[in-house]
């Protein structure tokens, strides 16, 4: 076996189960805040806490640094199904360090999602760094990217109103909305890439560094957003369902990215079998999941 495929399969698995720690890290001390903090003081207070700081390096410090380098060494289809491994961190860190309760229902939505996930990355949907450099220079693309860019936005945006406008399943619309800032940053990283070099060498077109810029805004402002709402979502969910359901259009969209924005075809027959069964797959574990999360609320 290829020492660099093995070395992106561990680092990705390391990246997961490292994101997911973070993410636990996170939800304990949100749980651990006094309400009037929760209601008054959120965001100052967490950003004064030595633990919620620790938990947000290993997921956004050295978690992307993991998601980086594996993205480079095997390419960014296999790397977000082998990264959900760290569901269960997730799962055996929800129970076991802060006493939420899993239900059947809900261990098998949670197994749905990484079958589902992993089918993906088996489809091979590979859009490596080259292919983008190269149809970044076609006609068309620009204003293919900025539709689904935009249309993306959109959905945050109009999904993360209904959740702060409605009562009930609070959670479950935080979670669905939360997705998106991170399926436009995973999404953009690729152009990033694909440019970097150009530009930091000097060889790089006026084009070229609009576009690094552009996407460094994006990656930065999702990032930053979508951090702020994962934590308030905490408020309102258990990790152990927000998680899993934020990864519905966090793995559906790069499907979009491939065939409409890039317009590639699949790599082989079996590819669209697999998307079509991880997709489906994917949707019912977030109904599970969600439904679950659902009859919480209700009796709280």
């Amino acid at each position: 076996m290829d020492l660099n495929y093995t070395l992106g399969v561990v680092t990705a698995l390391f990246c997961g189960g490292c994101m997911q720690a973070g993410i636990l890290l996170q939800k304990k001390v949100v749980n651990d805040m006094p309400p009037e903090e929760k209601e008054r003081r959120f965001l100052r207070t967490l950003l004064k806490n030595p633990r919620w700081l620790t938990g947000l390096f290993l997921e956004y410090g050295v978690g992307t640094a993991a998601f980086m380098t594996a993205q480079a060494l095997i390419g960014p289809a296999l790397v977000p199904g082998l990264m959900a491994a760290g569901l269960i961190v997730l799962v055996i860190g929800s129970v076991g360090i802060m006493g939420e309760t899993l239900h059947l229902a809900e261990y098998a939505g949670i197994g749905m999602m990484i079958a589902g996930i992993a089918l993906l990355g088996l489809s091979e949907l590979e859009i490596g760094v080259d292919v983008v450099r190269a149809c970044l220079a076609e006609a068309g693309i620009s204003v293919r990217i900025a539709i689904l860019t935009v249309c993306l936005f959109a959905l945050w945006g109009m999904t993360h109103l209904i959740s702060l406008r409605g009562s009930r399943r609070k959670g479950i619309l935080m979670a669905f909305s939360n997705g998106f800032p991170f399926a436009i940053s995973n999404f953009w990283i690729s152009p990033l890439l694909a440019v970097f070099a150009a530009v930091f060498t000097g060889s790089g077109t006026r084009g070229q560094a609009a576009l690094f810029v552009l996407a460094s805004v994006i990656l930065v402002g999702c990032n930053v957003f979508g951090i702020r709402q994962t934590n308030e979502a905490f408020r309102f969910a258990q990790a152990s369902n927000i998680i899993p359901i934020q990864q519905l259009s966090v793995q559906i969209t790069p499907i979009l990215f491939y065939f409409y924005v890039y317009a590639l075809a699949p790599p082989k027959s079996a590819s669209v079998v697999f998307m079509i069964t991880g997709v489906a797959l994917i949707l019912a574990a977030a109904f599970l999941l969600g439904r679950r999360q659902s009859e919480i609320e209700k009796i709280h």
